[in-house]
């Protein structure tokens, strides 16, 4: 697959980081060669330096063959320009990074596409929408559902109390049709476990489930029901804008924002919350917000050391659901040290959003979205794969691939050991990362 990327900020190099790994033909342009000098000899990938709205910088970058051209700077309208221009080219399919709600209107849906913009992602949308998932389900540290929650994937952590801590993964489940440990974290680093692994207190272990096996879930984690009614938001910004918006009528929502222009603009845009000027990470603030009295609490400034330290201090001060915008991916795992409830990154996200958008648009990529050292494909099994042979413990499949479910008809399951795949059936599948490319080959793709 031919892959053009605009824009070298945090969210293109992660694009072409990821797709480099799985040996597509990438293609990076940006204005500033700062921004690519140290990619082209650490990645498998080509890049181009200038205008992304020129014709020459376009040609340059092979726009014109391009199966995928997404432009991702920070700029809204170079990057609907570089669309609309790369797909008068010729390039198949498009997407547009933007900045603003508007754009995602059904209204304006067939303007934007009669520019030649496919696709848009809006980064601060899905963040909001990412955080809303993690309050609607808090008892879990991540939330993702496959073909309409037919399949569900939930992180949670084993704690001390769990009745599986200490168990070999293979001594753990007499019944295995609900639900299956696909992947675990554990001191910064993600393993694909089988049968001979251990669970120990403290790993984060992703769990493939169908809806009737989520009450198990909880029940081996040790985790109680958590219902969130009412949350503060420190920081103003456009997340916590749009999470008000989209979800008022869910939570009572109270915005602390230290900028006071800031504060009036958003006692016009968000009426229904109560909003406080000042620094939420003083604790005078937080007392005025009501913070022993609030189910969860999101920090969501342009400070990731901030946000991370105040989400202490509410888990401090009894707050149960604490959630933090960390866009430093350098501080991701320490992040995760601190035992935070969920943690949010805006391109590691938007990256999900897109590699979501090429699989529906049925190109040649099954990636779902990504975790750190693993990644999650859907894929759909062919006529004559290597898959439908035998059953699967008769199969010798790859020691880095785990096959976490499976929806036939529109139903999930577990693969279990008898289980046998025919075509047509679409395989949730974990593994790690840079191979899903050639696990690929055994569903027949």
């Amino acid at each position: 697959m031919k892959i053009t990327i605009v824009g070298a900020g945090r969210v293109g190099v992660h694009l072409s980081k990821y797709f480099a790994d799985e040996q597509q033909d990438v293609f990076l342009v940006d204005s500033n060669p700062e921004h690519l000098s140290i990619l082209e000899s650490d990645f498998n990938l080509r890049t181009y330096c200038g205008d992304p709205t020129d014709f020459v910088t376009l040609r340059e970058a092979n726009s014109e063959n391009a199966d995928i051209f997404m432009a991702v700077t920070a700029n809204t309208a170079e990057n609907l320009v570089a669309c609309s221009m790369a797909k008068s080219m010729g390039a198949k399919r498009t997407i547009a990074r933007v900045d603003k709600y508007n754009y995602l209107l059904p209204a304006n849906a067939p303007v934007v596409q009669r520019m030649g913009v496919d696709h848009v992602v809006f980064p601060d949308f899905l963040a909001a929408q990412s955080i809303i998932s993690s309050l609607e389900h808090a008892w879990s540290k991540d939330w993702s559902e496959f073909e309409d929650g037919a399949i569900i994937m939930v992180a949670v952590e084993v704690t001390t109390k769990s009745k599986i801590q200490g168990y070999l993964l293979k001594d753990l489940f007499e019944d295995s049709r609900y639900l299956h440990i696909s992947a675990l974290r554990r001191l910064h680093r993600t393993i694909i476990p089988h049968g001979d692994d251990k669970i120990l207190a403290g790993d984060i272990l992703y769990v493939t489930a169908t809806p009737e096996g989520l009450d198990k879930v909880m029940d081996l984690i040790g985790i109680e029901p958590l219902i969130v009614k009412n949350m503060i938001l420190m920081g103003g910004s456009t997340v916590s804008e749009l999470i008000v918006r989209l979800a008022f009528k869910k939570f009572a929502c109270t915005i602390i924002e230290k900028d006071r222009q800031r504060c009036h603009q958003l006692m016009q845009s968000c009426p229904e919350s109560e909003i406080i000027c000042g620094d939420g990470s003083e604790l005078d603030v937080l007392e005025e917000a009501g913070i022993r009295k609030c189910d969860a609490f999101v920090a969501l400034t342009d400070n990731t050391e901030s946000n991370i330290l105040s989400c202490l201090t509410a888990c401090d001060m009894g707050v149960k659901k604490n959630i933090a915008e960390v866009e430093k991916e350098q501080l991701i795992d320490k992040a995760e040290s601190f035992k935070l409830d969920a943690i949010i990154n805006k391109p590691i996200i938007t990256a999900n959003a897109i590699f979501q958008l090429i699989l529906d648009a049925d190109v040649d990529s099954s990636k779902c979205f990504v975790l750190p050292d693993a990644e999650v494909g859907r894929i759909t099994v062919q006529p004559g794969s290597f898959l439908t042979k035998e059953k699967v413990m008769n199969l010798k499949l790859p020691v880095e691939l785990t096959l976490a479910g499976l929806i036939r008809n529109g139903k999930g399951e577990m693969v279990t050991g008898a289980t046998q795949f025919a075509p047509g059936d679409t395989a949730i599948v974990f593994c790690t990362t840079g191979s899903l490319k050639r696990i690929e080959k055994l569903f027949g793709k």
